[in-house]
């Protein structure tokens, strides 16, 4: 419901991150429903193709040879998107637990992810980003250094910027969740919503803001622990 918010105030500054809010239904306290969405991990499609698979991938299903990086422009688009916009809102509710078996990628280039038992900075592997951002996904926007991956950062400061903006509606919705029995909120609930205000950093200036979240997308790319525990 959170990421369906923060997708609802993204579109309201005209920013379609082209996320997958996908809906998920109780039937009791303890079972329920959710929405299937065709799509796989990022751990299989790393499995089936060895050479640049997320990539490989999306050019099986969308290829176009004179399309950026052999891919429908649409594709690549939305692919790029979606990243942005999970890696800036998995930021802000610290999602944990993030490895290629909870990062899906459908086969029209939506990038999402799965499995929220890890919230508000909680993770139980140790030396966890603070932000998902595998080699995987920035070699299907043609590394580091390319003119995408430059877009896919861009994304991300007006993500981030808009949030910021709407970020006492966030808080208060999570002041609304202190009572609600999920189990990351309950482990210390007076500090539940200071934990998500700390990440939007609202103490700075929308420039150190900015500056600040490039330093970590910037961090994330550089760090080899992450590397390893997706290996393992």
């Amino acid at each position: 419901q959170i990421i369906t918010l923060m997708d609802q105030l993204l579109q309201k500054e005209n920013l379609d991150l082209k996320l997958s809010p996908y809906k998920i239904l109780a039937t009791s306290t303890t079972a329920g429903l959710s929405q299937f969405v065709p799509s796989m991990t990022f751990s299989g499609i790393a499995h089936k193709y060895r050479s640049v698979p997320a990539l490989t991938y999306l050019k099986q299903n969308n290829p176009d040879n004179d399309g950026p990086l052999g891919l429908r422009r649409e594709t690549l688009d939305t692919f790029i998107k979606s990243c942005a916009g999970y890696c800036v809102i998995t930021y802000i509710l610290g999602v944990g637990d993030r490895h290629l078996d909870n990062l899906l990628l459908t086969p029209d280039g939506h990038f999402f992810h799965a499995d929220f038992g890890f919230i508000l900075g909680r993770d139980p592997k140790p030396f966890a980003p603070a932000m998902k951002l595998s080699k995987e996904m920035v070699e299907c926007m043609g590394g580091s250094s390319s003119e995408h991956y430059r877009r896919f950062k861009n994304y991300c400061m007006l993500a981030f910027s808009a949030l910021r903006k709407n970020s006492n509606l966030v808080l208060n919705l999570f002041s609304l969740m202190v009572d609600a029995n999920i189990p990351d909120i309950r482990l210390e609930p007076d500090k539940a919503v200071w934990k998500v205000k700390e990440r939007f950093h609202l103490d700075m200036s929308e420039e150190e803001a900015m500056r600040f979240l490039e330093r970590i997308i910037d961090d994330n790319l550089n760090a080899l622990v992450p590397v390893v525990i997706d290996k393992m």
